[in-house]
This record gives structure tokens, sequence and C-alpha cells, in this order.
């Protein structure tokens, strides 16, 4: 398996912070555990919320806009959970948190794995059975697909919302019957995109990724540091990076300043 940019999976990332003090606490509106263990391994302090939204309104847009737009809503309603202060204040004292002063920053993330056909994409979700992972590996083998991953950073004290979106680009290699069934064995299709991972035994079968693994995975790590960084995000260094403010875009989405 080739990787043309990034070099490693996600077993040992280098920590954002460059010395021994606590980096910002964020919110991450998800309950993916990749996404938790790319943060951890980041060593970026978060809390949790789990927002529920209805994915399928954003069934008819391109791929790209599709996650961004979705990791807004998600974002969004992560925010509305927030702003419900009796239970999250409950929430946060039961975790030990009830002194620390609350996060500033909430992220959020959706990922899509896509193929091209002709000028248009076949998009291609979680499997909801064993069945429908078969039909999805049977499908993705000895093809080139395509993994989008959106990512919505908002001020949660704003609202103001920046987001960017990242892809991936990822050849499988072809796959015997009895090949899929043994995977399927594993049962890694259960709630991914795709029905596999990057990070586990699905990396048998990949023959090239062009682009960035943390984007398949569902956290793309370059661009989660560059909106970071245009937060303002303490990283633990001595003082705050300075914030590009968080410019309010004619459709009410946020674009950082130049």
């Amino acid at each position: 398996m080739r990787f043309d940019r990034e070099l490693s999976l996600p077993l040992d990332l280098p920590a954002f912070r460059c010395d021994n003090r606590r980096m910002e606490t964020i919110v991450l509106a998800s309950s993916s555990p990749r996404r938790k263990e790319i943060l951890r391994s980041l060593s970026v302090p978060f809390e949790v919320v789990h927002p529920d939204i209805d994915e399928s309104t954003c069934d008819h847009l391109e791929p790209g806009h599709r996650v961004v737009a979705l990791a807004e809503q998600k974002a969004i309603a992560g925010i509305a959970l927030l702003a419900r202060t009796p239970a999250m204040k409950m929430a946060r004292e039961a975790a030990g948190l009830g002194t620390s002063p609350p996060p500033r920053l909430l992220l959020a993330s959706d990922t899509l794995v896509a193929l091209r056909r002709g000028k248009a994409w076949r998009t291609i979700g979680k499997p909801a059975d064993r069945d429908e992972a078969r039909a999805m590996l049977a499908l993705l083998a000895g093809r080139t697909h395509t993994v989008f991953t959106g990512l919505c950073l908002a001020e949660i004290g704003t609202g103001s919302r920046d987001t960017v979106c990242a892809t991936t680009a990822v050849r499988f290699a072809a796959m015997s019957a009895i090949e899929i069934e043994r995977y399927l064995d594993c049962e890694e299709w259960r709630g991914a995109a795709g029905a596999y991972r990057l990070q586990g035994r699905g990396s048998c079968f990949i023959e090239q990724v062009r682009g960035s693994w943390s984007c398949v995975v569902g956290l793309p790590i370059r661009e989660l540091y560059g909106m970071l960084k245009g937060a303002g995000y303490d990283f633990g260094e001595a003082g705050r990076i300075s914030a590009h403010p968080l410019v309010p875009a004619s459709d009410g989405s946020s674009t950082q300043a130049p």
C-alpha cells in the first residue's frame, strides 16, 4: 500500500502541544470512536455532545457540498444542545468538569464515500446490514473511490462558523468472494462509510491512497490544524495565536478573513 502524502497510519501521531501546558478544551459534536482517537492522539482535550440530525435533507447535494452542509448542521445542533444549560451543567459536573470554564469552540464532521460515474457521483454511506456491506465492497473492489470529509468549527458564544472539505482518493484492490466474506466476518464494516476501515484490516485491500489518510478515518488533521490556528486556539504555547475573525458569508456561514 502506498501513501502519497502522509506516510504513517494513526498509531503514533505527533501531539499539537509544544510544552507541558494543557491545551484548550473543545467540544466534539460526534460519537465516532475514530474521531475521538485522533483528538486523543493529538493531545487535544475535548468534551462530547451527540447531536441528532436528519441527514437525508442534504441527499440532493454533491458529495463535497453535502459533507460540509451536514457538518454545519451537526455544529448548529451541538450548540443548541449546549444551550440547554441545566442538563449540560449536570453532565459537566458528573464528568468532573463543573469548575472548569466552558469550551469556546465546537467541532463537527461528516464523512462520505463516493464513486465517480461519468459526470455524476454515486454516494456510499454506512451499510445497514451484512448484505449491504457485501454489495458495497463488491462495488469498491478494483476501483478508485473518493472519500469526502467536511469539517465545521464553530464559536459557541457567537455561532460563527468556519468550514472546509478534504478529499482523498483510495484505490481498492480486486477482492474475491472469499476475501469479501472473510473481511465481513471481522465486522469492521459496522458503522463504517463504504463498509471498510483504512486503519484496520481493510488496509489489506488498499493499493493506493492519494491524499490524507486522516480524511478517510473521518478527521483530516492538516485541515483541522489550520482551522484551530485560524480561530486562535490555545495550543499550550506561551500565549494564544491571534485569531482571524470569522466573517459571516452571504449564506449565513463564515469564512476566515484574509
